[in-house]
Formats: structure tokens, sequence, C-alpha cells
């Protein structure tokens, strides 16, 4: 079953692919383009806005997110040499721990100049400038010659295109045998369970993080198989991104008279946004999956599942 489209993404097929591609650069982009400063108050130290893996709840961000970023590494099993992509890496978070803890070669593409420059500031601090580039650039855009890719991952960032399925064709061409894809993100359940075109859904998905498509998990899963990659798990993070969210909104209340100073009037989109997705995770209105899928058969057996 196909997701009945929201009035934004109505919009966007409204624009056609050129002029939401477009939309996608400047709305997308305005978010991020704050001070990194802010989100150094909010996020976890290595700067992931993505959600973290919790056990338990009362454990605390830097530890549910060091978790994630250890996953997603064993996940991709890079080896030395191999080549990896990471649309929308944000400030950096996982494609820096990845260089740091791997040998392989790293391209991030991000909407934010200044998510690029920060994130290039900090490969340098970690010493791994030298194998890690970052474009400016929308996916779209990316020559990716086939089968020049061992990974590609979305954390955090698929759920801001619209063209996704020319953007998973795009993917599974550039992949060789044996490549993975790995996405963290939102969906919608099948099953509606409330009202997706409401005045707290479109200040979500478009006053806050500028615009916003969540598909069915079903459906997700139906484009990454058509491209010829097989999913080899899913992991429901639907609790654990509550938690996260939770955790965020605690670090807005704290610095919040700072973040009002380096951009006023950003803490109340930062607290309304992440009070009103919470609610939604805790009533699985949303959900929160990782998907790994490989190209071929996977290269040797995938580690265990989140939990221990």
């Amino acid at each position: 079953m196909t997701a009945l489209p929201t009035q934004l993404e109505r919009e966007a097929e409204a624009r056609g692919a050129l002029t939401q591609r477009e939309h996608e650069r400047q709305a997308v982009a305005a978010h991020y383009e704050n001070h990194p400063e802010i989100f150094s108050l909010v996020l976890d130290r290595r700067l992931a806005y993505a959600t973290g893996i919790f056990r338990r709840e009362e454990e605390d961000l830097e530890t549910a997110q060091a978790r994630k970023y250890a996953w997603i590494a064993e996940q991709l099993a890079i080896q030395p040499g191999q080549t990896v992509l990471d649309v929308g890496c944000g400030w950096g978070s996982n494609l820096l721990y990845l260089a740091e803890h791997t040998e392989g070669c790293f391209r991030g593409v991000t909407l934010s100049a200044r998510q690029r420059e920060e994130a290039l500031a900090r490969a340098k601090r970690a010493g791994v400038e030298g194998r890690v580039r970052i474009d400016l650039a929308h996916v779209e855009e990316l020559d990716l010659p086939s089968e020049s890719l061992d990974a590609v991952l979305f954390v955090g960032s698929i759920v801001h295109m619209h063209n996704r399925e020319a953007i998973h064709e795009k993917v599974a061409r550039a992949l060789r045998p044996g490549g993975r894809l790995l996405i963290s993100d939102c969906f919608f359940p099948v099953e509606a369970r409330g009202d997706r075109d409401s005045a707290a859904s479109r200040y979500i998905f478009e006053t806050a993080l500028g615009y916003c498509r969540l598909l069915h998990l079903s459906d997700e899963l139906g484009l990454i198989e058509r491209c010829g990659l097989d999913v080899v798990r899913v992991e429901d993070l639907t609790a654990s991104y509550a938690c996260t969210l939770g955790r965020w909104i605690d670090n807005v209340r704290a610095h919040r008279g700072r973040i009002e100073t380096l951009a006023p009037g950003f803490p109340r989109v930062l607290q309304v946004y992440m009070t009103i997705a919470r609610l939604s995770f805790l009533r699985r209105r949303a959900l929160e999956y990782m998907v790994v899928a490989v190209k071929g058969k996977p290269p040797r057996p995938l580690a265990g599942g989140v939990q221990p």
C-alpha cells in the first residue's frame, strides 16, 4: 500500500523535479546554516543530528550515539581503500567517525555551506583530512560512475529528498557488487495514526526542517529492491528516537539563553518541533528504522542486531 501524498508532497510534484531540487537546496539548508555552536549545545560531541541507540531510557546521549556510530561501522565493514559516500553528511558525525576508525576514503555531500566548513575543520583536527572530501551539492547533481562506491549511507537525510526513486537508482548503479547501503530515517506507518497534513506536522516538515517526505517502510524497501539490492537488516529505533529527542529538548532548555543570542527565535523552533516529533514517536504515529541493503552477495556474515 503506497502512502497517500501529503500536501507538501503534492506541492513538490507540482513544482517538477528540477524546481523541487532547488527548493530543497534552499529550504532544507536554511535550518543547518545556523551557527554550529547552537548544535554543539544540543547534540552529542560529534554533532549527530539523528537518533542514537538507547538500550535503557536512563542512558545519556553520548552513550547512545557512540553505540550508533559503532553499529554503523560494523554494518558497513569498510576495508582499507574502499570508497564511501555519506549523503547529507551534516557536520561530519558519521563520516569522521568512520574515517577515524577505518582506512577507507570518504566523500560527503551537504546542502549547507556552514556544515561543509565545520565538517572539513573537524576532519583537519582529527587528522583525517587527506581521506575526506565534502561537496556542497544536491545528491542528484553528483557524478557517480557505475560501480565506483563500496558503501553509501543516508543518516537522517533521505527524508529531505523528494525524488526518492531516482536517488535509489543512482545509488544502486554506483555501488560495486557487495556494496552496502545504510539508511537511518523516519517513516509513516501504513495505518494512518493522525493527520499527516495537520498544522503540527507541517510545522516540522516545512517551517522547521524545510522539506520532508516520509514514506511507508515497505515503500522504501520496495524502491531499494527494485534497484537490485537485497535488504539484509531492518532495525526499529522508534523508542530510541523518542529518547534522543528528549535529551535534545533538555539541552535546548538548558542553553536557551545562549542559543537565543546566536539565533533569535531559534530555541522556540527547536523545542516546538522536537516536542511534536517526540510525541509522534512515543505514539508511533511516525516510526524510525535503520535499513541495511547489499548489492549482490554480502561479503561476510552480517553482525548481530542492535540489542545485546
